[in-house]
């Protein structure tokens, strides 16, 4: 996966958004990205993003041809890449960070876990979809969320309810 692009490819990948097509949307975008990049090296705030979104990376390299798992299963596609890494990179800065994982049926699948009875899959679809399942000890939580530049409120209730003490 050639993951070298220019600011302006994110955006239209959708890494950077504004919600705007124009030049100054591309600029106000590729500075809002610089930025938080800069936060992201930071020891206190960025440095399990900064992780995280390395790990992404590798593991849809490693998944990118199909069958990449030796049993049929389907490639990571750039549409969920980009929207794994969008949902990853839109995190609150200090929330905790999932491992990441990949799926026969081509999803990708983040993971917050504390023990077997408090644990968190997301599973990251092409279409931008979130499907969630979670163990809260004796109690379970699952469903399907959009996902569109921000991460849904229920998601980021089910995050802290796992990773809180």
């Amino acid at each position: 996966m050639n993951l070298a692009m220019t600011s302006a490819e994110f955006y239209k990948l959708g890494f950077m958004t504004t919600g705007g097509a124009s030049d100054t949307a591309y600029f106000i975008a590729e500075q809002i990205q610089k930025r938080r990049g800069h936060l992201q090296s930071s020891y206190s705030l960025g440095l399990g993003a900064k992780r995280v979104l390395e790990d992404l990376i590798k593991v849809a390299g490693e998944c990118r041809s199909a069958n990449w798992d030796g049993y049929g299963a389907a490639s990571i596609t750039n549409e969920t890449f980009c929207h794994a890494y969008h949902f990853l990179s839109a995190l609150p800065f200090g929330f905790p960070t999932p491992s990441v994982g990949a799926e026969p049926d081509g999803h990708i699948t983040l993971e917050w876990h504390r023990s077997a009875r408090r644990t968190l899959s997301i599973s990251v679809s092409p279409e931008g979809d979130l499907h969630y399942a979670a163990l809260l000890g004796p109690s379970k939580a699952f469903g399907t969320e959009p996902f569109s530049e921000v991460v849904p409120k229920m998601i980021l209730d089910l995050i802290n309810r796992v990773c809180s003490i």
